[in-house]
């Protein structure tokens, strides 16, 4: 009897919602900065020509007003932030726990791996109610981000050595999957923030267009799930075939 599809294909389109809901958060922040966002990055630098404060004088208010509101954003002042974007933000986080909570329950596992494996889905619910419950800026505290991936290595060692069946292929997919779903895990976010710092020339405490790659990181860790997945049988027969056919020769 085969491994059900099932519970992987629910975990992809779980993590695809999330995605929507991560990169629908991170759109709202940085509204501010809608057309300016490429401005001081290694695509569109910024220009000392010499008459920077001339032009900004002649600005109408409103141009005025967003600058200074993507400043503000940049500068990781949240105070004009809808309440309703950082619940975006925390419903993502929920999607990625029962994602990976949905697989760990779903696959035909000893108890023991089960045990094991639901920690990074704790752990990040366990971050999104800190965030909900947060009055500063809604972040939980970083040693309980870094516990998400902390607890993903660990689950996954564990599902390794308790379940031979899962290696080979099945790791790798679950690998993917352990990629996605802990992408609001502190390296995940300190990974992302070091690259945007070095796509921005921005001195500024946040780069704009800080959030977008760990949509994109969810997204993509969604797709290769799905791809895995539904590949899977097709690549077994593929093989079956193959072996029945070199018998079939050397009977012959």
């Amino acid at each position: 009897m085969g491994e059900p599809r099932w519970p992987w294909l629910l975990t992809a389109a779980l993590m695809l919602t999330s995605a929507v809901a991560a990169a629908r958060s991170t759109y709202l922040y940085w509204l501010p900065c809608r057309g300016s966002m490429l401005d001081g990055t290694l695509i569109k630098p910024i220009r000392d020509d010499g008459g920077t404060y001339e032009e900004f004088e002649r600005l109408d208010p409103a141009v005025k007003a967003r600058m200074f509101a993507c400043e503000a954003r940049m500068d990781g002042d949240v105070a004009g932030l809808a309440p309703w974007t950082d619940e975006l933000r925390i419903v993502a986080m929920v999607l990625l726990a029962v994602a990976w909570l949905a697989l760990v329950l779903g696959l035909r596992w000893q108890l023991r791996t089960k045990a094991v494996a639901i920690l990074p889905g704790l752990a990040t619910f366990a971050g999104a109610l800190t965030a909900a419950g947060s009055d500063r800026e809604n972040l939980p505290p970083m040693w309980l981000l870094l516990s998400i991936e902390v607890t993903a290595a660990v689950a996954l060692v564990a599902i390794s050595a308790w379940q031979p069946e899962i290696r080979g292929r099945h790791i790798r997919r679950l690998a993917v999957v352990l990629w996605g779903t802990t992408a609001f895990g502190a390296i995940h976010m300190i990974a992302e923030y070091v690259a945007m710092i070095i796509f921005s020339e921005r001195d500024w405490d946040t780069p704009p267009g800080t959030g977008y790659l760990t949509a994109a990181v969810i997204t993509i860790s969604a797709a290769l799930t799905a791809i895995m997945t539904l590949r899977g049988p097709r690549i077994v027969a593929d093989k079956a075939q193959h072996h029945s056919d070199l018998s079939r020769g050397l009977v012959a």
